[in-house]
C-alpha cells in the first residue's frame, strides 16, 4: 500500500518542527529561569545533537525539492512511512520527557541528559533508520521509474 510522498514528508516535517519547536521553547524557558545553573553549555550540548540530525535531514529534503533537484517520488511505501511516524512521535515524547521529568529525579538536570544518551542514543538510530528507509526506498523507486 503507498502513500503521496508530499503529504508523507509533510507530515513528518510538521512532526518533527513542532516537537522539536515545543521542546526548544522548554529548554529555552528552562535556560532563562536558571534551571541548569552554570551548565548551561552541558545541557543545551545534549539537547541540540539529540534533535538536529533529524532536523537537517528533513530540511535537506525539502530544500531539495523546492529547488527542484530533489528526486521526483510520487509515493513510498506506508508502512514505511508509519513506522517512520511512530518512531519520531515516540522519540520526540521520550525526549520530552527526559526534560519534564527533571524535577522528580534524584539527579541534577545535567546527569539526567546524559544519563539518557543510553536509551535515546539507540532510539534515535532506529528513528533515522526508519526515515533513511523511507527517503532511499522512495528514491531507488523513482530512479527505476526513469530507467
Amino acid at each position: 500500500m503507498q502513500i503521496s510522498w508530499q503529504i508523507s514528508k509533510r507530515r513528518l516535517a510538521v512532526l518533527w518542527f513542532s516537537g522539536a519547536g515545543i521542546i526548544f521553547i522548554v529548554m529555552l524557558f528552562q535556560t532563562i529561569l536558571g534551571r541548569y545553573g552554570t551548565n548551561i553549555s552541558e545541557a543545551w550540548g545534549w539537547f541540540l545533537p539529540t534533535i538536529m540530525p533529524t532536523l537537517s535531514l528533513i530540511i535537506g529534503v525539502l530544500a531539495m525539492d523546492a529547488l527542484g533537484n530533489g528526486v521526483k517520488i510520487l509515493t513510498v511505501d506506508r508502512f514505511f512511512f508509519r513506522l517512520s511516524f511512530i518512531l519520531s512521535l515516540a522519540y520526540l515524547v521520550v525526549v520530552s520527557f527526559t526534560i519534564l521529568m527533571q524535577p522528580f529525579s534524584p539527579l541534577s538536570a545535567v546527569e539526567l541528559m546524559t544519563q539518557s544518551n543510553l536509551w535515546l542514543g539507540p532510539f534515535q538510530g532506529l528513528v533515522s533508520a526508519s526515515l533513511g528507509a523511507v527517503f532511499i526506498k522512495g528514491a531507488k523507486e523513482s530512479r527505476e521509474h526513469i530507467q
